[in-house]
């Protein structure tokens, strides 16, 4: 993990072409001293890394990120109003050496964030 102790998996679901993962966030974590001491907010480049993770860990590779499609960040998460999400990560595309994800960060009807990633192993 890029930056420990942030988050942690609590549940995963897993079919074909879908994981849906379920985190705890630390609310405690450093980087809230940073980003933002008044009204602590996950950042954008972490909601990345935390789907990368996840897509990682299912297919047992490291992967490197190789095109931001698209990326909205629609409502800033505030992790002591959200101390758990759900990660939503569907595999669009897969060949050798890459893969094409859509993938969002949610609880209950409340998106945060979506994202279309390639990645390549």
């Amino acid at each position: 993990m890029l930056i420990k102790d942030f988050y942690k998996v609590v549940e995963v679901a897993v079919d074909e072409l879908n994981i849906v993962a379920a985190i705890s966030l630390n609310k405690n974590h450093e980087v809230y001293k940073g980003h933002f001491p008044d009204q602590p907010v996950v950042p954008g480049v972490i909601q990345l890394q935390i789907i990368k993770e996840i897509l990682e860990n299912h297919m047992e590779k490291k992967l490197l990120m190789s095109n931001l499609i698209q990326v909205k960040y629609l409502i800033p998460i505030l992790p002591g109003n959200y101390p758990q999400l759900l990660v939503s990560i569907s595999k669009k595309n897969t060949d050798e050496k890459s893969i094409r994800i859509d993938a969002f960060i949610g609880i209950d009807d409340v998106v945060f964030s979506k994202a279309k990633l390639a990645f390549k192993f």
